[in-house]
């Protein structure tokens, strides 16, 4: 009975989840842990920073590229070659 309660109450081998998730993100941003929760936890923080950065910069490079297209999507929103198509398909083959 007694080494029931001693395993219930016994906290020194609990483990953060915090802290956890910390690491786990760390090692998928290939970043070394250095064991300290705040460090870590500031690491992990600039890390997604310059991550976000990275992605921001990749999509404003990307963003004039699809500005100079908006004619050609446009065109293909209208499908007036596929319309003309069609329109010649229902002359040839007598369905007007």
């Amino acid at each position: 009975m007694v080494q029931a309660i001693g395993a219930i109450g016994n906290n020194f081998n609990r483990v953060d989840p915090e802290y956890t998730r910390i690491l786990m993100e760390l090692y998928k941003l290939n970043v070394k842990p250095s064991g300290d929760k705040e460090i870590d936890k500031a690491k992990l923080e600039e890390e997604k920073h310059k991550l976000a950065e990275k992605i921001q910069q990749k999509f404003d490079v990307e963003t004039p590229e699809k500005n100079n297209n908006s004619d050609k999507a446009k065109l293909e929103e209208q499908r007036l070659g596929a319309m003309t198509v069609g329109e010649l398909n229902k002359v040839l083959h007598g369905l007007v």
